[in-house]
């Protein structure tokens, strides 16, 4: 048994037997995450990597088992070497194409998920703007915003459909948590994706931890706006969704992110 580095949330590694290697995820339940929680959360994982899998757009890990430690919870999943990721072009096409997939009417999915360590709201909406209120709501209300940072929290849940009139926005289904650590490539230059949290969304969503964290071409937007163009307001809805992951960074690693939740507030409202 191999450990592996990377992840900020559980501990994996790699898994030899005698005709197979395997990667392995594992998280010891904590004072954030009950035993329960840990199993729930690879749980939601596998369902979100099987959603992935069954569009035919874009590679996952197949997946093998979800179980129980005697304080934690463990997943198996299958092990690909992985490769710094080269060609963004066609993972910019992938991605759009995963968006196109014809999917159900309703936005969210069919369980809550996580967002790093923190559960993602997916009930049901008939609306993106419903689905992204519970959402945003959540995260604000985890944060416990005080004084003129609640104020602006507050309007924007208020004021939060004035972003998206004269939109016509489907369903399409989400990685949700696409940084460039959770993309490679496998040996034959194949891009390849993990450690999603998967929903039924709108799809510029996917685009805002892109951009947060870099490590994306300018290949992989031009291919990606090939299939997909950009709607007018993209750029202000960019920060909306910037923010929802920033306040959701804030919860999770302390006020070395307030400054930014700020910042972003009064750039979305002014």
């Amino acid at each position: 048994m191999t450990p592996v580095s990377g992840g900020c949330i559980s501990t994996a590694h790699i898994v030899e037997t005698s005709d197979q290697k395997y990667f392995v995820k594992s998280h010891t339940a904590d004072s954030f995450m009950t035993k329960q929680m840990c199993k729930s959360m690879f749980e939601a994982e596998l369902h979100g990597l099987n959603a992935l899998r069954h569009t035919h757009t874009i590679r996952v890990p197949q997946l093998f088992h979800v179980g129980d430690l005697s304080s934690g919870a463990f997943l198996i999943l299958e092990y690909i070497p992985l490769t710094r990721l080269r060609d963004h072009h066609k993972l910019g096409h992938q991605l759009a194409n995963l968006h196109l997939f014809e999917g159900p009417s309703q936005f969210g999915f069919d369980s809550n998920n996580y967002i790093g360590s923190t559960i993602q709201p997916n009930g049901w909406h008939d609306t993106w703007v419903h689905l992204l209120q519970e959402r945003l709501q959540y995260q604000f209300d985890r944060a416990q915003f005080t004084g003129h940072m609640k104020n602006m929290a507050d309007k924007l849940i208020r004021r939060l459909t004035q972003f998206f009139k004269g939109l016509d926005i489907r369903p399409s289904l989400v990685h949700g948590d696409l940084w460039a650590g959770n993309c490679a490539a496998d040996s034959s230059g194949e891009p390849v994706v993990f450690d999603p949290a998967v929903y039924w969304g709108h799809h510029e969503a996917e685009l805002s931890i892109m951009r947060m964290f870099g490590g994306f071409t300018l290949d992989f937007y031009d291919a990606y706006h090939e299939r997909i163009p950009r709607a007018p307001g993209f750029e202000l809805r960019a920060q909306i969704y910037e923010l929802y992951h920033t306040v959701n960074h804030y919860n999770m690693f302390g006020s070395g992110y307030l400054d930014q939740c700020q910042r972003l507030l009064e750039r979305i409202l002014q």
